[in-house]
């Protein structure tokens, strides 16, 4: 039984750095595509060789997919800019579990909530980009993709608090 699990445990440890690796590949080629789409606008303004009128349709929808896989790639690393002054006070007792599981749970509903009306938002999208004509449902599919990913390593968190919580001896005064 111990074996099966550590198996599985690496599986999911494969998985997860493959997860990882994606979400900042396309963070790097979007920041990257931003960069050159940005760089060559401003310079065609000055030599006006051709016209760039489409770039505002791509730059639109790489900046929305870096935005919400760059903040799920931050999440899985817990990462995520947050005010933890109190949080890093009181982590290592029972009482910095339980706050960091109610943070999380409420956390998790967040996410739920933006994922559910994100992928509402994708279904409903019957739009296309004028120039271009690209479907708008691109640039909204991130939205519900993030907040799944977002939602699973919530799961992950949920579960290291609830592991911390029945494994933490009990409550020291000092630290």
């Amino acid at each position: 039984m111990n074996l099966s699990n550590n198996r599985f445990m690496k599986i999911l440890g494969r998985i997860d750095h493959l997860a990882g690796a994606c979400m900042r590949t396309i963070c790097l080629v979007c920041i990257a595509s931003l960069l050159i789409l940005l760089s060559g606008n401003v310079f065609f303004r000055f030599v006006p060789i051709m016209s760039m009128g489409w770039y505002d349709e791509i730059v639109e929808l790489l900046f929305a997919w870096l935005v919400f896989i760059g903040a799920a790639a931050l999440w899985r690393d817990n990462s995520h800019f947050r005010v933890d002054w109190l949080y890093s006070k009181i982590k290592n007792r029972t009482i910095g579990s339980v706050l960091g599981l109610l943070i999380e749970s409420a956390s998790f509903f967040f996410l739920w909530v933006m994922a559910y009306q994100g992928l509402r938002l994708t279904l409903l999208a019957n739009d296309w980009t004028p120039i271009l004509k690209l479907p708008k449902r691109i640039q909204y599919v991130d939205i519900p993709l993030a907040g799944a990913v977002m939602m699973i390593y919530s799961i992950r968190n949920i579960v290291r608090h609830i592991t911390a919580l029945k494994t933490s001896p009990t409550e020291s005064v000092s630290e």
